[in-house]
Order: structure tokens, then C-alpha cells, then sequence
């Protein structure tokens, strides 16, 4: 971690709380529905996350393999989508009837 906050590439990080924690929401017929616990049952969980601005995919692996969670876990490396609902026209999303 004082490697990444060195070069500069460290965006975010941040840990969560365990999946015994989480509550899922989706929307169904116009109906809000909210569960307690993960979205999926799993033996795996996400940890926390860290965001890194680097030229390429080759430069974030050679990140993660130098993080501790590689040591004794697993690194999912995964780029950020440009935009979302919030930040980008509707249309984009939503299909004419």
C-alpha cells in the first residue's frame, strides 16, 4: 500500500463489512424489494476495493501482485465503466417499447 500512495496511482481504497452485514434492494414490478444479506450466496466475498489510475490492464495486474491480498486471497482486477445511469443519457439504457 506505501508503494501505490508513493507512485501516485492510488485513487480510493477502502474495506467493507462482512456480507452478514449487507442488504439487497431491487426494484420488481414497480415494487421496491429490500432482503437482508448478500446478493449472492457465496464461500467468497469482496473485502474492500481499491481504485488505481494506471496506462493499462498490464500495469493493474502488476499491482495487484504486489498487494498482500494476493499473499493470502485473491485480487480481482476490474476496469471502471465510464459513466452510469446517474452520469449518461437514459436512452442508452432503456429499450423503446
Amino acid at each position: 500500500m506505501e508503494a501505490v500512495t508513493k507512485a501516485g496511482v492510488l485513487k480510493s481504497s477502502s474495506g467493507l463489512q462482512p456480507t452478514s452485514s449487507a442488504t439487497t434492494v431491487r426494484v420488481a414490478n414497480e415494487k421496491t424489494q429490500v432482503l437482508d444479506g448478500p446478493y449472492t450466496d457465496s464461500k467468497e466475498q469482496l473485502g474492500g476495493f481499491h481504485i488505481i489510475e494506471v496506462e493499462d490492464i498490464d500495469g493493474a495486474i502488476s499491482w495487484a501482485a504486489r498487494s498482500p491480498t494476493a499473499l493470502h486471497g485473491v485480487v480481482e482486477v476490474r476496469p471502471l465503466r465510464e459513466g452510469t445511469m446517474l452520469t449518461r443519457d437514459i436512452r442508452e439504457f432503456v429499450k423503446p417499447e
